[in-house]
């Protein structure tokens, strides 16, 4: 036993000599130099392209951005908390050796700096909403933090100038790391609800009061009372989009409460309705409104703005780039004095890099004031206080681009593309096994495409909303919700007079979703093949459906938890694949040879209904694709109308897919670019087309008038 012992205990030993020469000893000592120097130089990089790309992504969905936004963010967190152990465990060796080394007290001082890249930068605390509720994790990690850099500081103490600042340095990266956790706490979702207010209602007491006036002999007269309160248009020349930002923070709270999932009360949807049907609102400001409105609470859930925006906030701020300034400068001032007579002797790669980790701490500070200036906040409290002067000196300083405040796009994505789709996947066996063969083909589909491009598409929207109450109300339709939007596209095909097409939109929505869709693109295709391919221009209704169409497909495929889908899952992949064998069997030829989309469309809007079973089968997906060249064939056989009728029921679809759509939900989507979904769901909020409205038959104020 002793012996077998001993030969593992060898073989162990020659295993680990082995180890340690498989890299020259020169390439060792080179990483032992430069372990900790790179991992505070990546420290700060991450908190640079926090900086500089972490308020981007509130305007954009490139997928490039998403990744690097995303790596940054985890990277940021793991590799100051690992530096912080290195550098525990180097001085904890050092001072087992005995004096202190003044590079190691030198890099000593870069502890502080690790906590204060832990505390975040104001622009992007959280990268999604579930980073919010982990804040006991960063509590823990604050105090673990706190725990290890007093022990750094108690292995580092020398009195020095330098043990001074560190004091200084780690006070001011607590504050950040304090303002951080307390940011993320105040945005989860319980503490989110329970900070708004209950709706304020007086009530009770009027109602007392009228009852003593009729006690006292008074006659009393009802009517209804609404306060609005209207914009100041007086800073509308010294501002852009003035009107707009008061409008946007004057309804905030009511956004708030939609956001939590909280009932509003009629005061709410009638100042709201009040202010988007004036004879003024267009598509535009309506829209702009709504952008403003989506800002402040990604501001809320994703940034410090809960801190930032007060008194309190910009006075930390000021106090911790004054102290930031004074390490810089007193640093900077003793090793003017000092160089040639103490510290010679520290490694100059050390020193640069300690200058610059600092230097950089003071840029990253002036950035963040300069985005606290430029913001919607900062405008909004200078129109309050009537502050033109400063007002005309930012826009002065504003460049003369505004950034548009959200990515302003929809993404694309058609099955039928998809289907006969010619990209080639290097190491499909492999990418199928590691499960991302679907996700990548889809990637490779997806499109996107600017709304100014075809901003039609929001005019359309909105003009449709804003009348649809009156038109509801001259026809004798009901005007809730679910009276407007409940049946999915069944308004539309009652008013235009085609019931014979109900059976498409009664089916489970995700189904009814992917039926309509490929029959729209059908159609698309189709009615392109009447014309020569140079002289093929869609038409308006063409470009509304088409764009409609495959944006709900985009929703159900890349954020179906925010689409009121039926039980019945149904495989995406699946119905592609199967549509691929269906289109190949009809031309006779693999997809590979179909040189256009026309081609397939034109077989399938032809195929009969014999044929779609004997060529189909009678699964999910079968089903979905045989229902759709049915509707295709149906709706081409309503002539003129056919394009009209599309547009309206994918419109009616879009909005009451939006409108069931939980506020957490939307919430989720602003992180990448926010969605025309969000943006929709928001504007039928302000009509009153939600389900957050809780309406009494009768809420008059009561007013006591002498008889």
């Amino acid at each position: 036993m002793m012996l077998m012992h001993a030969v593992v205990g060898s073989m162990i030993l020659i295993k680990h000599r082995v180890m340690t020469e498989v890299f020259p000893s020169s390439w060792r000592n080179l990483w032992k130099e430069w372990e900790l120097r790179g991992m505070i130089l990546t420290s700060l990089s991450t908190q640079i392209f926090l900086v500089l790309l972490g308020n981007s992504r509130r305007r954009s969905s490139g997928i490039l951005l998403t990744i690097t936004v995303w790596s940054a963010y985890l990277l940021a967190d793991s590799i100051a908390t690992m530096a912080s152990s290195i550098l525990s465990n180097i001085l904890g060796d050092v001072h087992k050796d005995g004096d202190l080394d003044p590079n190691d007290e030198l890099k000593a001082f870069w502890a502080p700096f690790f906590l204060l890249h832990l505390g975040g930068t104001d622009i992007i605390t959280a990268y999604s909403l579930e980073d919010n509720e982990l804040w006991r994790r960063h509590l823990f990690g604050l105090i673990s933090q706190a725990v290890t850099i007093f022990y750094i500081l108690h292995m580092a103490w020398t009195s020095s100038h330098l043990s001074f600042l560190f004091i200084v340095m780690f006070l001011v990266g607590l504050v950040k790391y304090l303002e951080r956790i307390w940011v993320l706490y105040s945005a989860t979702e319980n503490k989110f609800r329970d900070s708004i207010p209950d709706i304020p209602t007086n009530e009770s007491k009027i109602m007392e009061d009228c009852k003593l006036k009729q006690f006292e002999g008074y006659h009393l007269t009802k009517h209804s009372v609404l306060e609005v309160e209207v914009p100041d248009h007086s800073s509308n020349q010294s501002f852009p989009d003035a009107d707009e930002i008061v409008t946007a923070c004057n309804l905030h709270e009511m956004v708030k409460r939609l956001f939590a999932d909280l009932i509003l009360g009629i005061q709410e949807r009638d100042a709201s309705r009040a202010i988007f049907e004036h004879k003024d609102m267009d598509s535009d400001k309506a829209f702009k409104i709504i952008e403003i409105e989506l800002g402040f609470i990604y501001d809320l859930l994703y940034t410090k703005a809960k801190v930032v925006y007060s008194y309190m906030g910009i006075g930390r701020r000021i106090i911790g780039f004054l102290s930031i300034l004074i390490v810089f400068a007193t640093l900077t001032l003793y090793e003017i004095l000092d160089r040639d007579k103490q510290h010679h002797y520290r490694s100059k790669i050390d020193l640069s890099i300690t200058m610059v980790v600092l230097a950089f701490a003071l840029l990253l500070e002036l950035c963040a004031f300069a985005q606290l200036i430029h913001s919607d906040h900062t405008a909004y409290w200078l129109i309050k206080h009537k502050k033109s002067n400063i007002l005309r000196v930012i826009k002065r300083w504003a460049p003369k681009k505004k950034e548009h405040r959200w990515s302003n796009s929809i993404s694309h994505l058609s099955m039928l593309h998809l289907s006969l789709n010619k990209t080639h996947l290097h190491c499909r066996p492999i990418l199928k096994m590691l499960g991302i063969e679907e996700m990548l083909e889809i990637h490779y589909a997806m499109t996107t495409r600017s709304l100014s491009y075809k901003s039609d598409i929001k005019k359309k929207v909105f003009e449709d909303i804003k009348y649809l109450r009156h038109w509801a109300e001259e026809y004798g339709y009901g005007t809730e919700r679910k009276d407007l939007f409940g049946h999915r596209g069944g308004r539309v095909l009652q008013k235009l007079g085609h019931l014979e097409l109900e059976w498409s939109i009664q089916l489970e929505f995700d189904q009814s979703i992917l039926t309509w869709h490929l029959a729209t693109d059908i159609l698309y295709h189709n009615d392109y093949e009447q014309e020569p391919r140079e002289d093929r221009v869609p038409t308006l209704q063409h470009a509304r459906g088409i764009y409609l169409s495959r944006y709900m497909l985009y929703l159900l495929v890349k954020h179906p938890y925010i689409l009121p889908i039926g039980m019945a899952h149904i495989n995406f992949q699946d119905i592609y694949v199967r549509l691929k064998d269906f289109i190949e069997k009809l031309v006779s030829k693999p997809v590979k040879d179909i040189s256009h989309p026309e081609e397939a469309a034109k077989k399938l809007i032809q195929v009969s209904t014999d044929n779609m079973h004997s060529l189909l089968g009678n699964n999910k997906s079968c089903l979905v694709i045989s229902r759709a060249c049915k509707l295709a064939k149906e709706l081409n056989d309503t002539g003129g109308l056919k394009w009209q009728i599309i547009v309206d029921v994918w419109k009616e679809m879009l909005c009451h897919a939006a409108s069931v759509c939980k506020g957490r939900h939307h919430a989720q989507l602003l992180r990448h670019g926010g969605e025309f979904f969000t943006h929709v769901w928001l504007l039928l909020a302000h009509y009153g087309f939600t389900d957050h409205f809780q309406i009494p038959r009768s809420r008059p104020i009561a007013d006591a008038i002498q008889w």
